[in-house]
């Protein structure tokens, strides 16, 4: 068994009332008819110098609320071109124990994993960005050195995902909810064959009525299994759901990467229509998997057992192969 995530705004504007001959007289008192006539006479212009004032108000009012309908306009049609939904164009691969953590060590942007340089933009040019996640195996980076459970065989805690249920669970999901994947591979240390593709997950019984006890337990700390209080609350919803029995179905294009990574000629190449086991290779791809059904945009997602005893520059082409088979069967309809 191998090591088996505008408002518009209206204005009312009210007409001012000239002032009659009746409020004129109130106002000046009884005088001569000349007099009544001087006052009716600048009364008359005075209402009708309000009156054009009003009239020359209202248009200015008009053309305002046109040049606002205008600008308001320009404004929204200036947001819907700004706003377009953004390009997803990721790619996470995850590994576990060597020859995983080897592997993918080139698509790290960590400096300490990968000193040489990240080289995950655009690759070979599809567009998408990939980005790797695995352990370090201090002092000698070998766990075979180690009992299951050792710090040396469960992985520095400096970096990602240990060889620990609690962890894993932690760092799986902290790394889809960053990164947000349309692509999601995750892959474990197997058997003897070199390239394994896992057709699916999840399903294990052994724990009866306790989802926790269907997992094999990892040694590591004082909770060595996947207890719903040790782990994150989206791991234990899929560990208590897809088992008995229930399963998923990987969501890879797994005969068209058999045939294209077969015809390399490097390893052994099969598809595995069982599961990547009860411990954390099995765990592993079923989180994969749980995402793939969480994330709309995920468009793919699957695990892969790599042979023990596959040389690191092998499973670095082999990996480099399924890369571009995945990719051209999602080919990128945005730009990045």
């Amino acid at each position: 068994m191998g090591l088996g995530f505008v408002g518009a705004c209206t204005l009312a504007c009210s007409d001012a009332a000239a002032p009659t001959e009746d409020e004129g007289a109130d106002e000046v008192g009884q005088t001569d008819s000349s007099t009544d006539t001087e006052t009716e006479t600048e009364t008359g212009e005075s209402s009708s110098t309000e009156t054009e004032t009003e009239t020359e108000s209202s248009s200015e009012t008009e053309t305002d609320t046109e040049t606002g309908t205008e600008s308001d306009t320009d404004t929204d049609e200036s947001s819907s071109e700004t706003q377009a939904p953004p390009c997803n164009n990721t790619v996470v691969v995850t590994g576990y124990w060597p020859p995983t953590n080897e592997m993918l060590r080139p698509w790290s942007q960590n400096p300490d994993q990968n000193p040489e340089g990240w080289m995950g933009a655009n690759w070979h040019d599809h567009g998408y960005d990939v980005y790797a996640f695995f352990p370090e195996f201090p002092p000698d980076g070998d766990p075979t050195n180690d009992e299951l459970g050792d710090p040396g065989a469960v992985g520095s805690p400096e970096s990602d995902l240990q060889v620990d249920y609690q962890d894993t669970s932690q760092d799986f999901w902290a790394i889809v909810d960053e990164y947000a994947p349309a692509i999601l591979i995750t892959t474990s240390r197997g058997g003897e064959i070199g390239w394994e593709l896992e057709a699916v997950e999840g399903g294990h019984a052994a724990g009866g009525p306790q989802p926790a006890l269907d997992w094999y337990p990892d040694g590591y700390g004082e909770v060595i299994f996947p207890t719903q209080d040790s782990i994150e609350a989206r791991s234990w919803a899929g560990i208590s759901t897809y088992r008995q029995g229930d399963q998923l179905p990987s969501q890879l294009p797994l005969e068209a990467i058999l045939d294209a990574t077969a015809a390399l000629n490097l390893t052994t190449v099969a598809i595995d229509q069982e599961t990547s086991g009860n411990f954390l290779s099995g765990f592993m791809g079923l989180h994969g998997l749980l995402y793939n059904l969480e994330a709309e945009d995920n468009l793919a997602a699957g695990h892969i057992h790599v042979g023990f005893g596959l040389p690191v520059d092998d499973a670095r082409a082999l990996i480099e192969t399924t890369l571009d088979v995945v990719l051209e069967a999602h080919p990128l309809d945005c730009e990045p």
